[in-house]
């Protein structure tokens, strides 16, 4: 991290990650682009973060990340891709299962879980998205966030000119490539192109669906616009995943000195660096 943005790590955020509100936020819009429609949940004020829920979908942890984002200062738009705005976890367990979120993203047409080249045509709604938060909130540009399946989708979207930060988190696509980064040609070379671009990419270091590989191949596309932070296994929440995966929500550990506190906080220096310094 540079030294401006350690001056933001070394000053800011206590209180903020003190805070642990994992309540659902209750304004949200429908948005209708590419032949895809899903409603978006939005809340806070300042810069726009786009903020994409991970594979099981709306976890309490995930609200508690969008709750920490607001404090920080951000306007954070929360688009609910499979299932109904703010449902909560523990119903959807109830409805489809604890695999009840796999299978309905294998069904979907707009997320390829298993595509060895190329994207998913969600990442086009995507973009529309952050155009659409860019023209409300006004700013230098569009934060994106994504978490396991939709952590690929972080970079993805950061084709589009108005995100200048991206965040990935535990990015999983394609499950069954960990070299690929679920990008196809014409996108890996506009993210290449993109020289007021920053992305910071995180994963536990024995995280089987997130493997070092993949780090590797986004640094061939992104080079030094690329930062990465590879937590050790032995950081990760015993209460959360069976296996070392959810950085920034279930895996955290909300404690200051721990490694995915500290790498919370640095992803709020991070977003606050990029999109707040020049407002």
């Amino acid at each position: 991290m540079s030294q401006a943005k350690d001056l933001f790590s070394q000053t800011l955020f206590s209180d903020v990650l003190a805070l642990d509100d994992r309540t659902p936020f209750t304004e949200a819009f429908d948005w209708e682009a590419q032949g895809m429609s899903h409603p978006v949940l939005v809340a806070g004020e300042g810069p726009g973060v786009l903020l994409m829920h991970e594979l099981p979908g709306f976890v309490p942890e995930f609200w508690r990340l969008a709750h920490w984002l607001v404090a920080a200062g951000f306007r954070v738009y929360a688009p609910a891709l499979y299932d109904p705005a703010g449902t909560p976890h523990e119903e959807l367990v109830q409805v489809h299962g604890k695999v009840g979120g796999m299978a309905r993203a294998c069904i979907s047409r707009e997320i390829r879980l298993f595509a060895r080249t190329g994207g998913s045509p969600i990442s086009d709604w995507l973009r529309t998205l952050a155009r659409e938060i860019h023209e409300e909130c006004g700013g230098p540009g569009v934060g994106a966030i994504g978490l396991c399946l939709t952590g690929n989708f972080a970079w993805s979207v950061a084709v589009e000119p108005s995100v200048i930060a991206a965040v990935a988190g535990e990015p999983a696509l394609p499950f069954n490539a960990a070299h690929s980064v679920h990008l196809d040609t014409d996108e890996a070379q506009a993210l290449s192109g993109r020289d007021d671009l920053e992305v910071m990419a995180l994963r536990f270091d024995g995280d089987p669906s997130c493997k070092a590989a993949r780090f590797d191949a986004l640094q061939e596309v992104l080079g030094d616009k690329l930062e990465t932070r590879v937590l050790p296994d032995a950081a990760k929440n015993p209460n959360g995943n069976p296996f070392p995966h959810a950085v920034l929500t279930k895996d955290l550990i909300a404690e200051d000195g721990q490694p995915t506190y500290e790498a919370a906080r640095d992803v709020l220096a991070f977003l606050s660096y990029r999109l707040q310094r020049q407002r």
